[in-house]
């Protein structure tokens, strides 16, 4: 019987732990070299970005005796990441940095084979995609950041960014955000991204857009 509960779990509390250290990586204060591993702390409480550490990279533990989830492999990420979000096309850069990327990626995306720089590889990929998502949405008008002026120097509403979060939840995590995530990535924003500086709407976009997609679970089979 598959141990769907625990599974969750273990996805959650990555995924709150790559959406603490992808504020970094976005806004240039991330490790220059190898992957993040975040602490316990961080863990609990995402906000506290001081406890990122660069370290060498680990294989995730299997839990024993439980049916694991599994991602997919290297060859899919991209096709993944943008039909979530509703892209036919994508840029060249978004083309270029995959292509850079991809050996980091596990080929089969088996749970075990999750690593640092994978995740860091995905971040890239993400931010990508996110920056033809936004491009899009400004040309074309907003289906996920609805209500946003993503070309204003103005700080969207929590509102505004609450309801973004959502859309990208239904789309790409198949399901709705709990309150806990939600509040991170205000959190996130609200931390990075000041009220009024030359695109502020945007970056606000990215920094959930990119934390979301490269979170694991955007990334499930």
């Amino acid at each position: 019987m598959r141990d769907s509960k625990k599974i969750k779990h273990v996805i959650r509390a990555l995924q709150i732990m790559s959406l603490t250290a992808v504020a970094l990586v976005i806004f240039g204060n991330g490790c220059s070299e190898g992957g993040f591993v975040p602490s316990e702390s961080v863990a609990q409480s995402p906000t506290q970005d001081d406890s990122l550490q660069c370290k060498s990279p680990t294989e995730i533990e299997v839990i024993p005796g439980a049916k694991t989830a599994s991602l997919v492999g290297a060859s899919e990420v991209l096709k993944q990441l943008t039909n979530c979000v509703g892209l036919e096309t994508y840029s060249d850069a978004t083309k270029k940095v995959y292509d850079d990327k991809k050996g980091s990626i596990s080929t089969y995306g088996a749970a075990n084979s999750i690593t640092p720089p994978m995740m860091m590889a995905i971040t890239s990929i993400a931010g990508e995609v996110c920056s033809d998502l936004i491009d899009k949405e400004i040309s074309q008008g907003s289906r996920i950041f609805t209500g946003m002026d993503l070309s204003s120097s103005t700080l969207p509403s929590n509102s505004q960014i609450g309801n973004a979060i959502s859309n990208l939840a239904l789309s790409c995590w198949r399901g709705n955000e709990s309150n806990e995530e939600k509040a991170a990535l205000l959190d996130m924003v609200n931390q990075s991204v000041a009220s009024s500086e030359t695109g502020a709407a945007r970056k606000a976009a990215l920094l959930v857009c990119t934390a979301m997609l490269s979170s694991l679970d955007s990334l499930l089979n």
